[in-house]
Formats: structure tokens, sequence, C-alpha cells
């Protein structure tokens, strides 16, 4: 059996495999976003400890884990775990950080400041701090709103912005979702 090779099919074929290579990572343009987050967090852990320098002075570290949705019904950071470690200094300083785990693995790390607190209610700032996966290189701040609901429950709601970097072979969800 005897094969005619078409040139004018053959070029074609050469035209088709240079413009769609086999494995190229497609690049990704840079995202950024406005985000509004609600969750609710339970305590696992609250260690305090009282220190003898001035009256009520005590140093605490509090672990918090929960749920963040998100509320404009966008993927970023929609269904993820959420997590908080504060650190709380009474009458001096509380803080701490935040993880948000997505479903794929990704992760976004904050940190926060307590801005005011009048119980029940806490208010403060965050900052994005970086990602692993879909979210390494990402910035942003925003606002947070605590509400305590009982001694081991919270709510908490999120509104902030957030960049991250384009990169090549890396896809995200749709922000246009």
């Amino acid at each position: 059996m005897r094969y005619h090779l078409n040139a004018s099919r053959m070029w074609g074929c050469v035209v088709l495999a240079l413009a769609f290579p086999v494995n190229a990572d497609p690049a990704v343009a840079e995202e950024a976003g406005q985000w509004f987050g609600r969750a609710v967090l339970v305590t696992l852990s609250n260690k305090s400890v009282k220190l003898e320098n001035r009256a009520d002075h005590t140093v605490s570290v509090t672990e918090y884990d929960g749920a963040v949705f998100n509320a404009d019904g966008k993927p970023f950071l929609d269904k993820a775990r959420y997590q908080v470690v504060d650190l709380t200094d009474a009458g001096t300083s509380s803080g701490g950080y935040k993880t948000f785990t997505e479903a794929d693995g990704s992760k976004v790390f904050a940190k926060y400041v307590l801005k005011d607190a009048k119980l029940p209610e806490l208010r403060g700032t965050f900052e994005f701090i970086g990602g692993t996966g879909k979210y390494a290189g990402i910035t942003g701040r925003g606002d947070y709103h605590v509400v305590l609901i009982s001694d081991t429950a919270l709510w908490d709601e999120l509104r902030g912005e957030y960049k991250i970097p384009g990169t090549v072979g890396r896809s995200r969800p749709d922000p246009a979702r």
C-alpha cells in the first residue's frame, strides 16, 4: 500500500501544531476584585496566663475554626475553611492570623488587628499577606466585624479588596461569576 502526502494538508497540520503547542501553560492575567465574606467560627481552644505586673493583666491565645462564604456569590473564598489564631495582651493589643483553605488546597493567609471592642461586637482591619496554589502572591486588605454569639461561637463579616498577580500555568475561577 502506498501513501501520498498532500503538501497543503501537511502544512495545515504544521500550522495547527504551532498555533496550539502541546503541554503549553496558558498565561493567566492579574486578578483583582472586591470581597464580602460571611463566616461562622467556633472556639477550639483558649489559653490565658495572668501576669502580675498590673491588675487584671492577662495574655491569651485562642484558636477558632469555621467556614466562610462569599456573600456576593462569587468564587473567591467561597465555602472555604476559615481558621483564626487570636493573640491578645489585655489592655494593650489584640490581633492575630487568619487562614482560608479552599477545597483544592489553595490557601490565603491574613493578619489582623483589633481596632474597636464594644462587646459583643469587635471591629478591625485585616491584610492578606500571602497564599498558596492559585492564590500565590495575593495582596489586599479590608475590614472585619465580629459578633460574639456565645462563649464558643461567633459571626464574622469581612469586606475588602484583593489582587492576585498574573502567572503562567495557573488557572483561577472566573471572577465575573
